[in-house]
């Protein structure tokens, strides 16, 4: 009995290692046409960023090109984070998806997880693409370490979980109506693609709270080193991480 005992028990791990694969590799089959699709017009944004916004702002200073570099770099990771991948997500909702993978025996967390790894991934391509197009146009400087590594999946990470809290429990219509509203205030108005000395110091301490400034201003400062790193950002960071893994497994825990 002992001895079938360990069998299960060393079974187990082995048997949670393929499901986790298999929710992986699911998901790369049910987006293996859009994820190329996604890469391009991330390519596409950080070229238009980079060399598109640089055209209204003819005298630049070194400060605004490191500005324009790491939001380049942040807004792609906000386009896919919080507004292709949530269309996509609430249109599986619409068509049953999620309530197909309620009915899975597997843990909720290894769901989210695998989505995540995923458009974790198809963020990759604009990262690059930003950086390249920033090194090339502004002759910057790039630091590459571990922790600016670290700070990019982060941010990618956070950002596509509040695309899941918001594609789970807001309807069809009120989520292309945030995830607009998060694109265009990331673009216009909130201060990732300039200081933030720009704006009204109320308006910016609204910015603060929220998790597109402090991921901008955590890249700039470690992988450009334009910034010192600021502990209160990465906190508000991790706030939104923790508060948007609580609502997408809760949304993906609750019955229907």
């Amino acid at each position: 009995m002992e001895i079938k005992d360990n069998y299960f028990v060393d079974k187990i791990p082995k048997q949670q290692v393929r499901q986790f694969w298999g929710l992986i590799g699911w998901s790369l089959i049910r987006h293996k046409v859009l994820l190329p699709t996604f890469s391009m017009t991330q390519v596409v944004l950080a070229l238009a960023i980079v060399y598109g916004l640089a055209l209204l702002m003819p005298n630049m200073s070194h400060t605004d090109t490191l500005y324009l570099s790491s939001g380049a770099i942040t807004i792609g990771i906000i386009a896919v984070g919080c507004v292709l991948a949530a269309q996509i997500v609430s249109t599986a909702k619409q068509d049953g998806v999620v309530a197909y993978q309620k009915t899975l025996p597997v843990a909720r967390t290894k769901i989210i997880l695998a989505d995540v790894i995923i458009w974790s991934l198809a963020s990759i391509p604009g990262v690059i693409m930003s950086c390249i197009a920033a090194t090339s146009r502004f002759h910057v400087d790039l630091y590459v370490s571990p922790i600016s590594i670290t700070v990019i999946v982060l941010a990618q990470i956070t950002m596509v979980l509040i695309d899941f809290s918001l594609a789970y429990w807001l309807s069809a219509n009120a989520m292309a109506l945030t995830t607009q509203v998060i694109m265009i205030g990331g673009l216009l108005f909130s201060p990732i693609t300039y200081p933030a000395d720009r704006i009204p110091f109320w308006l910016t301490s609204v910015y603060e709270l929220l998790p597109f400034v402090p991921a901008s201003n955590l890249i700039r400062a470690t992988l450009f080193h334009a910034a010192p790193f600021s502990y209160l950002n990465l906190l508000v960071l991790l706030t939104w991480l923790t508060t948007a893994f609580a609502l997408s497994l809760l949304a993906l825990s609750k019955r229907s």
